[in-house]
């Protein structure tokens, strides 16, 4: 008698985890392709924050551009990213714009997020003469 109400139980408990896992690991896939997408924003947003700091300080054009590039360039993502950055110094201003969509590859699960995964951000900051700044800051 025991036996049989076991055998009753092993197969209810498969058929449950049958019907359970495909959910399970969906989400599983939905929260690693999150947290990859995250990652990435972080890092775009670190760059555009380095891009600014770095042009802000530099008086000089020309030079403000490299060091902003060479800050944009420094960005480091998991994903694979079409991005468009864009960099634009004024007299007074300096301004870093980037635009673009995360890739993902087709595959079992990941045909409902394909394409989704877009960013935009402009950033934007005056720029500093150092001199005049630590001066005004000593009144």
């Amino acid at each position: 008698m025991y036996l049989r109400s076991l055998k009753r139980l092993c197969g209810s408990m498969t058929v449950e985890l049958t019907l359970l896992m495909p959910f399970l690991i969906g989400v599983f896939l939905f929260l690693f392709f999150s947290l990859y997408y995250l990652h990435d924003i972080a890092a775009i947003q670190k760059g555009c924050s380095a891009a600014l700091i770095r042009g802000s300080l530099i008086r000089d054009d020309t030079e403000a551009r490299r060091e902003m590039q060479e800050a944009m360039e420094e960005i480091r993502l998991l994903g694979k990213w079409d991005l468009e950055k864009s960099i634009r110094i004024d007299r007074e201003k300096v301004s870093v714009a980037v635009k673009g969509n995360m890739n993902v590859r087709e595959g079992l699960f990941l045909k409902l997020i394909r394409d989704r995964y877009v960013y935009e951000t402009s950033m934007s900051t005056e720029r500093i003469d150092e001199t005049a700044y630590i001066r005004s800051k000593r009144r």
